[in-house]
């Protein structure tokens, strides 16, 4: 598919979505695939509705997030009125605009048209003396349904916008009571919304149609992770890693790479794993000791090492991989997936969920730690694994653990993970590391 066609894809989208909620419509939901510019649609739109003179809330996940939503908003439309409401004890980021007004006062918050962005938790602990006309959230996936309620007096009207691939919403107490629930609080709220019949009539459901982050060869790894399709933006061919290596040729073509180290007779070790950070910083020191070179676009330059991040699912084996580094320990970021949410690097390195996994639990399964693992990068991507995970996967047969009605979320886990491991064996992408 040509760009001409995506961005008249993405043109209409925009039109249809303003042209929705200026005609009071209640609930719009918008699916995006990773790096496709949904905090940029999500601007544009508002930007219209704003300057047709609704009065807008918006909510992020995070203080970070919406730091950098304002930012975007003074840089992007500067004739649009926008307020950060946050709390008391935050201070504005050094770089923070001075066109942006900063409240921590429910009594200063700004009215008539114009958007105000604060986190969630403000939003919901606020009690607020007449509701806005819209709320739009960011990152909505990220977000759950006791949140969305504890939000609603905000609006009686919503946008939810975010990726459905990345991790549920981390809550940190038993929910096994409400796994039968149609309505389960701990889950993520569009999943809620999308899965209530009563709700067809009145909502609008749109999808983004090309993921922009990630190189032309890598978007067809990650739609197993989505149930909508979406194309790839950046060209063939315009990003990869040129090294001369025994693994570098699926790097400069763009493709994920998966290097594997044997797995001893008796059995993978469990979640602290040295050899794979030992192999870690084999890659990095053969990465970053001279010769290769990061192509992006017409751009050309020598691979940094602020260009790369690491990630594994256990904050143990990170702390494992942060001490292998050595001397890129303060320039390399070294997190978990559900840190890296939102963020990206040049050049990703993960260790794959199920390396040292002999009986996948569903935690390991979770597809959303894997495809926020294989969606962070903008050139190349590189899994460090035990060989064991293709057999482990085509030997694993799925259990129904779920509660009676609810998603098969094992199974599916499993099949992605499947698909994903197949893709890249039939690639040519699954290498021994020597």
């Amino acid at each position: 598919m040509s760009l001409d066609v995506i961005d008249a894809e993405y043109a209409d989208l925009r039109k249809a979505l303003t042209a929705y909620l200026s005609d009071g419509g209640r609930l719009a939901v918008v699916k995006a695939p990773p790096g496709s510019g949904k905090t940029h649609t999500l601007i544009a739109v508002l930007t219209a509705l704003a300057g047709d003179g609704m009065q807008i809330a918006v909510a992020a996940q995070t203080n970070s997030q919406a730091d950098d939503i304002c930012m975007r908003w003074a840089k992007e439309h500067p004739e649009v009125r926008v307020a950060r409401f946050s709390s008391t004890g935050l201070r504005p980021p050094d770089d923070f605009p001075t066109s942006v007004r900063w409240v921590t006062d429910k009594k200063e918050l700004p009215h008539g048209p114009g958007v105000t962005v604060a986190t969630t938790a403000k939003w919901s602990l606020t009690d607020l003396s007449a509701p806005y006309d819209l709320l739009a959230i960011d990152e909505a996936w990220q977000m759950s349904w006791a949140d969305l309620m504890q939000c609603a007096l905000v609006s009686a009207r919503f946008l939810m916008i975010g990726d459905p691939g990345q991790i549920p919403p981390v809550v940190p107490i038993d929910v096994r009571r409400w796994e039968t629930s149609p309505r389960a609080p701990h889950e993520a709220a569009p999943e809620v919304v999308l899965a209530e019949p009563t709700l067809e009539s009145v909502r609008f459901v749109g999808s983004l149609p090309a993921c922009r982050r990630l190189p032309n060869e890598s978007v067809d790894f990650v739609k197993p992770f989505y149930d909508f399709d979406f194309e790839a933006y950046v060209a063939v061919g315009a990003r990869g890693l040129e090294l001369s290596s025994p693994w570098g040729d699926a790097l400069s073509a763009g493709r994920p790479l998966a290097l594997t180290i044997p797995t001893p007779d008796h059995g993978p070790p469990i979640e602290v794993d040295h050899e794979i950070a030992a192999a870690t910083a084999k890659v990095l020191s053969d990465l970053l000791g001279g010769g290769t070179t990061l192509r992006f676009g017409e751009e050309k330059r020598p691979l940094a090492p602020a260009d790369i991040g690491v990630t594994s699912s256990h904050r143990v084996m990170n702390s494992v991989l942060s001490a292998a580094l050595g001397s890129w320990v303060n320039q390399i970021r070294v997190d978990t997936p559900e840190r890296w949410q939102g963020l990206e690097r040049p050049v990703m390195i993960a260790v794959h969920p199920l390396s040292g996994v002999a009986d996948p639990s569903a935690f390991d399964l979770e597809t959303g730690r894997l495809c926020v693992m294989a969606s962070r990068h903008e050139v190349a991507f590189i899994m460090l694994t035990r060989d064991h995970v293709g057999e482990t996967l085509r030997n694993y047969v799925p259990s129904a653990e779920q509660a009676p009605g609810r998603p098969d979320r094992v199974g599916r886990g499993h099949d992605a993970h499947l698909k994903f491991w197949s893709q890249l064996e039939h690639a040519g992408s699954v290498l021994a590391l020597t």
